[in-house]
Parts: C-alpha cells; structure tokens; sequence
C-alpha cells in the first residue's frame, strides 16, 4: 500500500472515529482527538503531533492500533431494535424511551424522537427510506418523516394482548399500507396485522396456519407472504393486505437436515433462502434447489442477518463474536470474526448493500465495513471476562490494578506509566491496597501480602505467591445459607483490616488481615465499602451511602461498628467522586473544577460512575470491556 493511500486511510479513520468531539467543539481536535489517537503507526498522529495541546496526560490505556471498528456510539439503556434504511444511509436505534436516527457512515445522531414507557418492539423505514415507524408492545405504530423530523401518525391497534416478539414488516407497492409480523415463541402463537396509513387505521389481523413465522415477511404484488417452518419443510403463505380470507398456501419447499432444537430462522424471499440458528450450529440451504450452502457446526449462533442481495451472512453468538461469510460459486465462505465485546452476545445487522454491518451489544453500537481487513488478534482481549478493580497509593506515585476474578495484578509508577511490579496471585482477585513499599491483594477467602522491589526504576519484575511476605486464611463464621462467593472488598489504608460485603442484603463484616480474625460485622451493609483515607471509618454504597465508625474497647479488646448519623459524610470523600471538583458530565466530558472541558471520553472508556477511581488529579476509567484499565491525570 502506498504512503498516501496509508495516510488517506488514516486520515478517514481519524474523521471517523473522533467525528463527535469534533462537531462539538472545534478546538478538541487538538485537545482530546490527537491526544487519543495514538495508534503503533499514527501517520495523523506524527504529521500533527506539534499542534496537540492536551490538558489531561494519559498514563495507561492508549489503544495499540486503531479499533476494528469504524465508528461506535454508546447511550445510557440497553439498544432494544435496530434497522437499516433501504437506501442504505440512515440506521434506526431504540435505546430506552427514544428512537434516535444515525448516519451510517459515522453514527452522527441526526433525529432523536421521544417516545413512551410502552417498549419500542420493532422499527422499519418506508421503501423511499424517508418514514420511518415504530410499533410498540400492543402493536401501535407511530411514524416520522425524516425530511421534516415531525410525527406523521399514530395508529393504535385496537389489541390489548402485548406480543412477546416482532418478527419483520412489509409495506404494499404503493406505500399506503403496511404489515407486521409478530409472535409469542413460548406460547406459539403467530400473527401478521396490517394498516391503512392514509387513514391511520388498523385493518386487518391473520393468524399463522402453521408453524413458526420466520423473518421476513415480504410485498408480492398486491399481497403479502410470508414463511413458516416446520417438519422438513418450509412454506409460503399469501393473503391480501385488505383481504379477510385466510391466507393460503402457495408453495412448500423442503428443507434438508435436523431442525431440531432450533432457536431462530431467517429467510431471504428474494432467493429462497433458509437460515437457521441451533444446537448444531449455524446452516444456510438454497431451500428452492434442495442445497446447503452453509455448515457453520462449530459455532453456537443466536442471532442471524443477510444483505438483500444474499452475498454476505453474518451470525452472533453466544461466545460473544460475530461471524461474517461472503457468497461464493460453491456456498458462503468464511470472511470476517469480529469481537465487539465482551459481556453481551453481539447482534449483527448487515447493510442492504452488504458494505456495512452494525452489531449491537447491551447499549453500545459497532459499525464495520465488511471490506476493511481483519482486526489483528493483538486487540482481542485474553484477560478473563470481568471490571477492574484499581487503588492508587497514598502519595499519589503508584497505582496497583487487577481485572475482577483475573490472577494477574500490576503496580504502576504514575510518572512514567511503566509497571514497577507484575504479581502472579495465583487466584481470582477481588481486592487490593498499594503502599510505596507493599501491595495487598484480596482473593477469595484470603489475602496475600508482597514488598515492592527498592528503587524507583525497576521495570516489569515479577513475583507469584511463593514470593509473598504473608498469606493469611479468613475466619468465615459457619452460617447456614453463608455465600462463599464475595464479590466487593476494601482494604483499610494501614493495611490491617479488610472489609467484605455479598450483595445488598448482606452483612458487612471486618477482619483482621494478619490473622484473618473476624472483628466485627453488620446486620444490614451494602454494595462496594470502603475506608476513610484515616481508617476509621468504613462507608458502603446503596439507596443511600452508610457508614460506621470502627471501635476497639481498650479494657476488652472488642471491636465494633457504630452506625454514623445519616447526615455525616465520609471524611476524604467519595471514591468514585473527585474530591477536587473535576467531574464527568452527562455528555461524557472531563471536565475541571472551574468547568473547563479537559477531555472528550471515547464511547469505550465511559463507564457509571462506581466504575470510575479518583485520587487527586488521576482518575481511574474501569469499564470491563477495555483491554486495560484506563488511568488519566488531569492539569487544567
């Protein structure tokens, strides 16, 4: 490739990915965007590098290479539908309580439309590509027309039974009326209704004769059709957009192989072709000429798309990837293996021309072109599944961080950025405390103590659990019904107490970390303690904030908890909260005490803010699905 095609392709991926800071506020280019984009091979980068003017330094967590994807946008509520326009521009997206339209080359929102608690089941665009319409719960549509941004109707349905699933939609050749399938897949119960949108009425209801309704329902001249699958078989099925018969059959096509255990079907009318998702894998028959084309049996599919032409297929799965293959003379071929996260199976949706694919994963939104290359396996996360937890040092010179549950734990010198220890724990970890010279780590059921090598310019050393100073058993008191699973902990400051709580209805307790003595505990307790920078104290997290002082009586030796009043904050603040006024806003921006805009957070660094650290001027970014913990230190 040459070096102005390279610089080309960077260039648009540098557009591209920092499009959003740079609509909102010029001046960011040089302030966040070529901060943050500092790739192995940065050509923006190096030519520009002068002109950056950052105010925040990042110590850990720049990506190696540009990310797989081309853009991405993330909202606050899990993305329940998605669709793409006809026309290939626009991507449609319901997070909770809206409906928002994208461009489809860098997710730029260009609509938000505000919608009720009612549950956004199913979006499609007019075949011009210029409505665009919801249905709800109950099948009420609403629609908009994007070249005005207004509502142009709202149909109720006339039903009071709230469906389970919406399968696909269809509108007639002329536009005036459209269709919707839709079904409830435990009950197995089937259903395609359909509307007059000049007159804003619900028409007419059909029933499934057989079978499951499979996606998607399509326009055959001034009908609808739609397939069902069944035993050996798939059929199709017709009926008027306004008729009152029942549908009839038309044609049933067999289907080769064992449906059995199937989770979804696709079918894609324009080439009679099958797609389905099961136990044994993921498979595509030409169902008209009795052929397979697709024996994926090593995957374990969920969810399934095609491009309208039939050359590309894409299938999420469980183990959270997305498989894309390309048509070829003897079936689809392997083409593409995404990982667009790591805690949520992946929903892929192709684009009509098969140039582009949106996956969705919980409330995150991935856009690919399915002709750029195959991300290199160095930005594929190895680490167990799972946040970080993280804890800076007392003077603020070393940072220790570890993934929830991973058995790897790094010390970092915040100057330089370099790891000062690597420790091997041995277990999964759950908890940790750094000093200038020592670092704690929590497991489950004990906890671990190692001296930090002298000298500040030691650089990845090395240690497991052979090497550690103390390894200490806790004392957990015989309780019928007693989790053994802890998942929050805290470490006092001096290092002798650690404190542990379950989950909300579960006890706060203290232990004695040299001998792994219970010292006290708590009926009621919370989610994620921690102790006051004297130790005196220790807080929980819940519907409100709790906290106890620590007591020891002098004469007997007993250590107890006694509860704060409600209105006494903790001493040193918050650690999820900046105790210097720097914060971050609702639109995902770092921003100084005074108010100043210090830094544009990437969609994959923005994290609720119990998955945030603050010491001072660093904060800590903790989102499970980075490759590493992200720490910042801020400098207005």
């Amino acid at each position: 490739m040459s070096p102005t095609l390279d610089l080309v392709n960077d260039c648009l991926r540098f557009v591209i990915a920092f499009f959003e800071v740079i609509n909102a506020s010029a001046p960011h280019i040089y302030h966040s965007a070529l901060p943050l984009s500092r790739p192995r091979t940065p050509i923006v980068y190096k030519l520009h590098k002068p002109h950056a003017r950052p105010f925040v330094r990042v110590v850990q967590g720049l990506p190696v290479s540009w990310k797989p994807a081309a853009a991405t946008v993330s909202y606050r509520a899990m993305i329940e539908v998605v669709a793409w326009s006809p026309c290939g521009r626009f991507v449609a997206v319901a997070p909770l309580y809206s409906v928002e339209v994208l461009d489809a080359a860098t997710l730029e929102r260009l609509y938000t439309f505000k919608v009720p608690r009612d549950g956004t089941r199913w979006l499609c665009f007019s075949p011009d590509s210029r409505l665009l319409t919801r249905f709800n719960a109950k099948l009420e549509l609403t629609s908009w027309d994007l070249q005005t941004g207004g509502p142009v109707s709202i149909i109720s349905s006339g039903l009071d039974e709230s469906y389970g699933r919406h399968i696909s939609s269809t509108y007639s050749t002329d536009g005036k009326m459209l269709a919707i399938a839709y079904g409830d897949f435990y009950k197995s119960t089937f259903a395609v209704s359909t509307y007059d949108l000049p007159s804003r009425t619900h028409t007419c209801r059909y029933h499934s004769p057989e079978g499951s309704i499979v996606a998607s329902i399509w326009t055959h001249g001034e009908c609808i059709r739609f397939a069902t699958v069944g035993p050996g078989s798939i059929v199709i099925w017709e009926v008027g957009f306004t008729s009152t018969d029942a549908p009839i059959e038309v044609e049933r096509l067999p289907v080769l192989g064992d449906l059995g255990g199937l989770r979804g079907a696709l079918f894609l009318p324009a080439l009679s072709r099958l797609a389905s998702a099961s136990k044994a894998g993921a498979m595509v028959w030409d169902a008209r000429n009795s052929k397979l084309l697709l024996n994926a049996g090593n995957i374990r599919p969920e969810t399934m798309s095609f491009s309208s032409d039939g050359r590309f297929f894409a299938c999420g799965t469980f183990d959270r990837e997305v498989y894309i293959w390309k048509e070829s003379h003897a079936g689809y071929i392997h083409c593409k293996e995404l990982m667009p996260g790591i805690f949520e199976t992946p929903r892929p949706f192709i684009s009509p021309d098969g140039g582009s694919i949106v996956a969705v994963h919980n409330s995150i939104v991935h856009l690919w072109r399915t002709a750029d290359p195959t991300p290199p396996p160095s930005i594929v996360p190895t680490q167990s599944v799972g946040h970080f937890v993280l804890e800076f040092s007392p003077d603020g010179a070393l940072a220790a961080v570890a993934r929830v549950n991973g058995n790897t734990a790094t010390v970092l010198d915040l100057k330089s950025g370099n790891p000062r220890l690597i420790v091997d724990a041995g277990m999964g970890i759950i908890g940790l405390r750094v000093t200038r010279d020592t670092i704690v780590v929590v497991g489950q059921g004990k906890v671990v103590t190692w001296t930090l090598p002298a000298g500040d310019c030691t650089l990845n050393a090395r240690v497991n659990i052979d090497q550690s100073v103390q390894t200490t058993m806790f004392d957990y008191p015989a309780q019928e019904g007693r989790r053994t699973f802890v998942p929050y902990m805290s470490i006092s400051p001096g290092l002798d107490r650690v404190a542990i709580v379950g989950y909300g209805s579960d006890p706060l307790e203290i232990y004695d970390v040299s001998t792994g003595e219970r010292l006290a505990g708590t009926a009621i307790g919370g989610l994620m303690p921690w102790f006051t920078p004297d130790g005196r104290e220790v807080w929980c997290m819940g519907n409100s904030v709790r906290g106890w002082t620590i007591v020891k009586d002098s004469e007997s030796g007993v250590t107890k908890l006694e509860p704060v009043g409600p209105t006494i904050q903790p001493s040193g603040g918050n650690p999820w909260r900046s105790s210097r006024g720097y914060r971050v806003t609702d639109d995902w921006w770092v921003v100084s005490p005074s108010g100043k805009r210090l830094l544009w957070l990437p969609h994959d660094w923005r994290s609720p803010e119990t998955n945030r650290k603050w010491s001072g001027r660093y904060l800590g970014l903790l989102r499970g699905e980075l490759l590493e913990a992200v720490i910042l230190e801020l400098d207005e």
